[in-house]
């Protein structure tokens, strides 16, 4: 087997040379997937099948790696309904490789499609996957090894916020997106200094997905098929309901202003999700508060994500991530009295 065939020009070299370290025949196309924001994602084509090459983040270690594809598999021998990515084996036995300081590992294409906008018809079947994949992952005894940072992430995106406000004050000539992120981040701030975790700080945490949003979730003939990128599991450990509050910040906006979250949606979604999986009022009132962590943190990140990948970053809109933090710290209570009625 040797890599060869036609492979578009965006893909680096190394990745399409690793591919040879897999015995799944001769390479005739390959391409870079659009999704993926810190990982690099190809799509392999060969006489044998189609194939999907992940390349890992360069911060990644071998550890957090292994213990994402333990989990994996974890979820594949308790009958996980639903397709997940399952690593391929190399020639010699190896779940992933080791080229030129990145990992590389290998798993077949899940097909299906996205989809970007819910509605009413399409919240019972996202509900129950994620329900279901909290039961397994709540009797499991999956450890990361990580200690329990607190609820909202505070104390590296404080610092986070703190350099790059520094950096940029003492520079002397500042672009759109550097006057954008001062101007925001210092309303932010103290938005996510004030929220108070002691309310919940017995609620059981767990090696959670943190990342489920559209893009993640597979779709095939109507039906919903597949989630993608347990990349978080190796490094966060929080409540299950982290799960939910992201989905809800990336699933359900408003259609006329995307800042608001559809409190209709919000509210079927979770009458749905609580036909298989209990939840406490405690939980539930912690929702708002994780969604305004959550947009501060989406905000700091589309902000490295503008300077550091610029192509890749290509719609991200500052303003918005912090409208959205804004709004939902104005409406939390609104928010909690909606999803607990």
């Amino acid at each position: 087997m040797h890599a060869g065939g036609s492979c578009s020009l965006q893909i680096p070299r190394e990745a399409k040379d690793v591919v040879s370290a897999w015995n799944i025949g001769r390479v005739i196309n390959c391409r870079r997937v659009g999704q993926g924001e810190v990982n690099h994602n190809f799509v392999i084509g060969t006489f044998k099948g189609k194939y999907v090459l992940r390349q890992a983040a360069h911060h990644r270690t071998s550890a957090e790696l292994e213990f994402e594809l333990s989990y994996l598999n974890y979820l594949m021998r308790s009958s996980f309904p639903y397709k997940i990515p399952s690593a391929i084996p190399t020639a010699n036995g190896e779940l992933f490789i080791a080229v030129q300081g990145r990992f590389y590992w290998l798993y077949e294409f899940l097909e299906g499609t996205f989809v970007e906008r819910f509605n009413k018809s399409r919240l019972a079947q996202p509900a129950r996957m994620i329900a279901t994949y909290h039961l397994l992952i709540e009797k499991s005894h999956l450890s990361n090894g990580r200690r329990h940072s607190d609820l909202f992430n505070r104390t590296p995106v404080l610092k986070e916020i703190g350099d790059y406000q520094v950096e940029i004050l003492r520079r002397n000539r500042a672009n759109r997106d550097d006057v954008t992120f001062v101007k925001e981040s210092k309303i932010l701030e103290p938005m996510l200094r004030s929220l108070d975790e002691s309310p919940y700080s017995n609620l059981r945490r767990y090696p959670i997905h943190g990342d489920i949003n559209p893009q993640n979730l597979i779709w095939k003939n109507g039906m919903l098929v597949g989630l993608l990128d347990f990349e978080n599991v190796s490094t966060t450990n929080g409540p299950t309901i982290r799960d939910i509050s992201q989905f809800y910040n990336t699933a359900f906006r408003d259609a006329r202003a995307k800042y608001r979250l559809d409190l209709n949606l919000a509210k079927q979604f979770l009458l749905f999700y609580k036909q298989y999986h209990p939840m406490s009022s405690n939980e539930i009132r912690l929702i708002p508060n994780l969604m305004i962590a959550g947009f501060i943190e989406d905000f700091v990140y589309a902000f490295w994500m503008l300077r550091n990948d610029p192509e890749r970053a290509r719609g991200y809109r500052l303003a918005l991530y912090s409208r959205a933090a804004q709004w939902s710290y104005s409406n939390r209570e609104r928010i909690a009295e909606a999803l607990l009625k």
